[in-house]
């Protein structure tokens, strides 16, 4: 026999979806799901773009997520491949928040949360060769970032993207 009295509400509860550029954006983005989110009010669904121009990667959001209801878009980009007025307009037009990993890629930017200087000119095979063998595993496992950046790594940094990209997991407003 059901039981009757009051009919359950429904809480409305934020959705983000965060798509890197590519598998260790994504590790990284759901390292920091792990350190964030839990008690956000918000879910998070994070995913990947696999890569290519940020024209070619925004329109692979906005179609693939297209007729998903979610309350916040964020991509994270690499500064290495200039975004053109047209790929800018069609993020706006898709509700797609921009984080745009500076200097050069992800790992640049991690190194720089490290303290880490970054040579002139270094690119993100410099970077990456860098970074990789300071973590503690694959750099597309999110475990393998917990080590170098912990919780009070991530408060602590004053790096704005960084700064942004926590602030928007842990639904900070």
């Amino acid at each position: 026999m059901a039981r009757q009295g009051r009919p359950r509400r429904r809480v409305k509860v934020a959705t983000l979806l965060a798509v890197g550029e590519g598998p260790a954006d994504r590790a990284f983005i759901n390292h920091l799901k792990g350190l964030y989110s839990h008690d956000s009010g918000q879910k998070v669904t994070v995913d990947t773009a696999d890569g290519g121009s940020p024209a070619v990667m925004i329109q692979h959001v906005i179609r693939k997520y297209r007729y998903a209801d979610y309350d916040r878009r964020l991509l994270l980009l690499d500064e290495d491949i200039p975004i053109d007025a047209d790929a800018l307009k069609n993020a706006r037009q898709g509700n797609i928040e921009l984080i745009i990993s500076k200097p050069v890629c992800l790992e640049g930017m991690l190194l720089c949360v490290l303290g880490q200087q970054i040579p002139n000119g270094a690119n993100a095979d410099h970077c990456k060769a860098t970074l990789y063998p300071q973590l503690a595993g694959k750099p597309t496992d999110r475990n393998s970032y917990g080590q170098l950046f912990p919780r009070p790594v991530i408060d602590g940094t004053d790096k704005p993207e960084v700064v942004r990209l926590r602030k928007i997991v842990s639904n900070e407003h």
